[in-house]
């Protein structure tokens, strides 16, 4: 008897033990403090890769944000958002951070913090693979029907867009854009490098249809933009970014993703 009643305190020790770690685990994440991020959802591979249900699994910025809250010992969580919202989500406070930005793409870069460079964006000029490469940009661009993303800023051909000599057609996303410019609703479009691949991992054997351009439209070395009304602080955020920089850690992301910080 006196064994049983032994063997049923070890046993009730056990579980006890088991529940207390269980506790101390589920306390130590409910304190963890949250990263909240929002992405764009029309961005695709190799940026961000979705699921079926839309929910960020990988891709470039969610490596990128994952080992930037490592850093700052936090958990990071994702909401995309489209693109006339997301930058009003962060200025009023409801997500911390968006990355993959630039003042140049805000409408009012003064409202939120902007961190250090991160990735660069190189943007390209495509045709259909039988007209001639446009390498001189804006001379090339003017008279020509150009399919530009919907809410995008474009500088370098501002003027000619606002005076007609280059007619804008704008789309959601970069398939559309593709298959717009191969069915002759546009002589060229826009889009960088990192949507371009992405859509000819996607497609390959629509590769062979376009012609992408050697000379960038744009080069712009993107930041995070920080909402004013966060928690963290741009001195965190800017010493982890610069943390991933010096260890290689965001040439290792790019490169993953067969891209170049170059």
């Amino acid at each position: 008897m006196e064994r049983q009643r032994s063997s049923s305190f070890i046993a009730a020790s056990a579980v006890a033990g088991l529940f207390l770690c269980w506790a101390c685990s589920t306390s130590s994440l409910a304190a963890e403090p949250q990263l909240r991020v929002a992405v764009y959802e029309n961005l695709d591979y190799p940026l961000n890769i979705f699921d079926k249900n839309h929910q960020l699994i990988g891709g470039v910025q969610k490596d990128f944000t994952d080992q930037l809250a490592k850093k700052l010992a936090a958990q990071a969580s994702y909401v995309p958002y489209s693109r006339r919202r997301i930058e009003s989500v962060v200025i009023q406070g409801d997500a911390d951070l968006m990355c993959y930005s630039s003042p140049a793409w805000f409408d009012a870069p003064k409202e939120v913090n902007w961190t250090v460079a991160t990735f660069p964006q190189v943007e390209r000029v495509v045709v259909m693979a039988d007209k001639a490469s446009i390498e001189v940009v804006p001379q090339q661009l003017e008279g020509k029907k150009m399919v530009l993303q919907l809410g995008y800023h474009y500088p370098q051909i501002a003027s000619q867009l606002t005076e007609g000599k280059i007619k804008r057609v704008d789309l959601t996303d970069v398939p559309g854009m593709f298959r717009l410019l191969a069915l002759g609703g546009g002589d060229a479009m826009v889009s960088s490098d990192g949507e371009i691949e992405g859509y000819f991992k996607n497609f390959p054997e629509k590769r062979a249809l376009y012609k992408i351009s050697r000379t960038p439209f744009s080069i712009v070395q993107t930041q995070c933009a920080l909402s004013h009304k966060s928690a963290w602080k741009l001195e965190q955020i800017n010493t982890a970014i610069q943390f991933l920089q010096e260890t290689g850690e965001m040439d290792r992301i790019m490169r993953k993703y067969g891209l170049s910080m170059r």
